[in-house]
């Protein structure tokens, strides 16, 4: 009796206790892109992810419980009741059930977090390398794949580069040159060159992010 108990507490109890891991290292993932990526409607989203910093230590302590209840029992300092094997066998239901249900959605959010710091990332690089190649040369570059010719980066950072996480457009590191500043949606990036100023580089995407504000607008 104790032995099969045990094993079901086993089946169930060490993928609920790496979902708790997953969703408290979510929660300070959140937490840590918001103050990365602050915006006007961060207050609520804060509060929200403070929320969810607390479910994630109730988790976290609920399954540590759990452990120390295992423990006893593999001491035999309890003893497990006659519904155990059916409680058991109701948890594994739940832990086959629970990931679809909440870790899921929430390793999306992580995808999407991850690739939208890596864009907006990237768009810093550029920016920086546009300022470098104009110290170097004297000017600034015709389009942007000349910073790759000239040695300043090795290659363009690459856009949307995260599976799963629901971009609006497939991984790109193409680049084009446009007269104005006015989006077309393309998913690529964009250069707008200027004689007597600097040149801009932008996420040619209207579509909004999770701030929501659009790419376009970084």
């Amino acid at each position: 009796m104790v032995r099969l108990v045990l094993m079901l507490r086993g089946a169930w109890l060490v993928p609920v206790s790496l979902m708790a891991l997953a969703y408290a290292g979510y929660t300070l993932y959140t937490l840590g892109h918001l103050m990365r990526y602050p915006a006007g409607s961060a207050v609520p989203e804060f509060l929200e992810a403070l929320l969810g910093a607390g479910l994630g230590a109730a988790f976290l302590f609920f399954t540590w419980r759990m452990w120390k209840k295992t423990w006893d029992l593999m001491l035999d300092r309890i003893y497990p009741e006659p519904s155990a094997v059916l409680w058991q066998a109701a948890w594994i239901v739940l832990a086959v059930i629970l990931p679809g249900l909440v870790i899921w959605p929430k390793v999306q959010h992580l995808l999407l977090y991850a690739g939208e710091g890596a864009n907006k990332g990237g768009l810093s690089q550029l920016k920086a390398a546009v300022a470098d190649y104009r110290a170097a040369k004297g000017a600034y570059p015709a389009a942007l794949e000349e910073l790759e010719r000239s040695g300043v980066i090795k290659k363009l950072p690459a856009l949307w580069d995260k599976r799963g996480a629901g971009f609006p457009h497939k991984p790109s590191s193409a680049a084009a040159v446009y007269k104005t500043a006015a989006p077309r949606d393309s998913g690529d990036w964009a250069y707008v060159a200027a004689k007597d100023k600097a040149p801009l580089v932008f996420i040619d995407c209207t579509h909004k992010d999770s701030r929501g504000n659009p790419w376009s607008a970084y």
